[in-house]
């Protein structure tokens, strides 16, 4: 969902429910107090951070109320901040705060499905009839034609499920409905076919909301228990976590803004919102430094088999997740960015009511970078090439692949 790991142009996700968030009656911002705590651009050459801490600000500058952003190596951890965590308080953005994450969430669930795999109870190459009988079919879909691999990487040919305006609808007269899987799945398919089975690419949630039911029918446990249970309690993801139905985020937390009427000098408080609209394609919720940990993790080996990360990690030809830009591809659930020092940076990114987020690090682990903007009305496309290209790019030691 979202962001620019979505079909569409980079706010058309996030706008559609940011709309639906102001029906149900947001907290309009005024504004000024981001600008008044925005840090200067750092002066002269760019040494370790300050081409990031550029980037931060120019995402302020732009519109955003905060942003956020952690690197780590082996050698340090660097925090780096700009604007205001909350617009009312003015208080300044903090690593230990929590977001939600959109779209990062599908590393997750790629992670368990891959596990699955190595467990020997799922096969890639698997149709989806053969996991889930009879959940994909009719209205040009064949079920035994799309397998588990198509769904990982967009090649399903399932439409998308946020394109059915129903889904807005139920939200904004019914806040507190509790969506499931299968209902945003029917909603996709309601549509007829983007193309036949993995004849092309296009960026669908759906097939991360079905690939949540693999995890559920397989494991006979929910996928938010099952990616709790296999990444966030061993990995010690303290600030990691599925909401459910509950609108809150818990603890200390970054507020989240999007434009009222496309008008920046009108900012609507989407923090609180019920995301069961997004289910496996986008609900959980972390910090810059647990997504940090995660993908040390999954990047370094610790969660997968070396021959199904190196399958997770091809970029699929023709894949084209963030629209406008050729820096990045899409692998199985992970999004794949080459800036121009030849550096290779795997991780994923997401837009979710006020939320644009990216994570991602190299391939061995070693050097990671997780950030957040509090506006979904940035040019999140271009501000994440020059975020990703300022971390790895900066000096000469990051030119590794």
């Amino acid at each position: 969902m979202f962001g620019g790991v979505r079909t569409g142009t980079p706010a058309s996700r996030g706008a559609a429910f940011a709309v639906l968030v102001l029906a149900a009656g947001a907290h309009i911002a005024g504004g000024g107090t981001a600008a008044a705590a925005q840090r200067a651009p750092a002066p002269g050459g760019d040494g370790p951070g300050e081409a990031l801490q550029r980037v931060l600000d120019e995402a302020v500058q732009q519109g955003a109320p905060g942003a956020l952003a952690q690197s780590r190596t082996p050698r340090r951890v660097r925090n780096l901040s700009s604007g205001v965590a909350d617009r009312t308080t003015g208080r300044p953005p903090r690593a230990d705060m929590r977001f939600r994450i959109g779209s990062i969430t599908k590393t997750f669930v790629s992670t368990v499905i891959l596990q699955l795999v190595a467990e020997g109870r799922l096969r890639l190459g698997d149709t989806v009839d053969r996991v889930i009988p009879g959940v994909v079919q009719g209205n040009g879909y064949r079920g035994d034609e799309i397998t588990v691999r198509m769904l990982l990487d967009h090649t399903s040919g399932i439409a998308d499920y946020t394109r059915n305006p129903r889904i807005e609808e139920i939200a904004v007269t019914d806040p507190r409905h509790d969506f499931t899987l299968r209902e945003l799945a029917e909603a996709g398919l309601e549509y007829p076919p983007d193309f036949p089975p993995g004849t092309s690419w296009r960026y669908s949630d759906t097939d991360y909301v079905l690939l949540g039911m693999i995890i559920e029918c397989l494991t006979g446990r929910t996928y938010t228990h099952e990616i709790t249970r296999r990444i966030i309690r061993p990995l010690r993801l303290r600030g990691t976590y599925f909401p459910g139905a509950d609108p809150r985020i818990r603890g200390p937390h970054l507020h989240a803004y999007t434009p009222v009427d496309g008008d920046p000098a009108r900012l609507a408080d989407t923090t609180e919102v019920n995301t069961t609209f997004a289910r496996a394609s986008g609900d959980l919720i972390s910090t810059v430094g647990d997504l940090n940990r995660f993908d040390s993790a999954l990047l370094g080996g610790r969660l997968l088999p070396g021959r199904l990360l190196r399958a997770m990690l091809r970029p699929v030809p023709g894949s084209r997740p963030y629209p406008g830009s050729d820096m990045f591809r899409y692998g199985l659930g992970v999004v794949i960015a080459a800036p121009p020092c030849g550096v290779r940076v795997y991780g994923n990114g997401g837009t979710l009511d006020g939320w644009e987020t990216w994570t991602g690090g190299t391939r061995d682990g070693r050097h990671t970078m997780s950030f957040v903007l509090t506006t979904d009305a940035v040019d999140q496309v271009r501000l994440t090439a020059q975020a990703v290209t300022a971390e790895y790019c900066t000096t000469s030691r990051h030119r590794t692949a």
